[in-house]
């Protein structure tokens, strides 16, 4: 790539000249025999400028020339607003994520305290349970010595029923006893 190229025309008799120069933009400057070198301007050359006369480049006007202080400076403030905006909406953005994640803690927060209530009623249901079977233990404990008592007194009453049953024996076998001897008597009565 060119960056910096050097040219130079001499004018004819008449003080005409003419140069075909590539698209660009040149400095022009004047050096007349006997005089310092003179700077007289830049010139840019389009793609699509017409041929001219140096003074007709010299004198167009550039995009320096067409936009005053004013309009640049507008445009300087549109940029500045353009990336203002674009700060804002970033800014936005992370303030929305904020006040999703917020919404998320807060969901968090009310699933925590549900989930601390569900456990303060469980606890109170297995209070309540380990209370119910504190009582169906004592109840099964008496229920138990009731039990022994009923057993002790089946016992005695066994003890007194085989008491009652020798006594019955006993009394039977003196029955038949008295009944044989009764009989002996009345068969002895009998033959006398």
């Amino acid at each position: 790539v060119l960056v910096n190229t050097v040219a130079s025309e001499n004018p004819d008799e008449a003080g005409r000249y003419s140069m075909d120069v590539e698209y660009g933009q040149y400095s022009v400057i004047l050096l007349v025999e006997g005089f310092p070198p003179s700077h007289a301007g830049i010139i840019t050359v389009y793609e699509g400028s017409r041929p001219g006369t140096l003074n007709d480049f010299l004198g167009a006007m550039t995009e320096d020339d067409v936009m005053p202080e004013a309009l640049r400076r507008f445009e300087a403030m549109v940029e500045e607003a353009a990336r203002n905006a674009e700060a804002a909406s970033q800014s936005a953005a992370v303030a929305k994520k904020s006040e999703t994640a917020a919404a998320s803690s807060k969901n968090a927060a009310k699933t925590s305290e549900t989930n601390a209530a569900n456990s303060a009623q469980a606890a109170a249901s297995s209070q309540t349970a380990s209370a119910n079977s504190a009582t169906a233990a004592k109840k099964s404990e008496t229920n138990a010595k009731n039990s022994e008592t009923a057993a002790k007194t089946s016992e005695t009453n066994a003890k007194s029923s085989q008491t009652a049953a020798k006594t019955s024996e006993t009394n039977a076998k003196a029955s038949e006893t008295a009944a044989k001897n009764s009989q002996a008597a009345a068969a002895e009565s009998e033959s006398a």
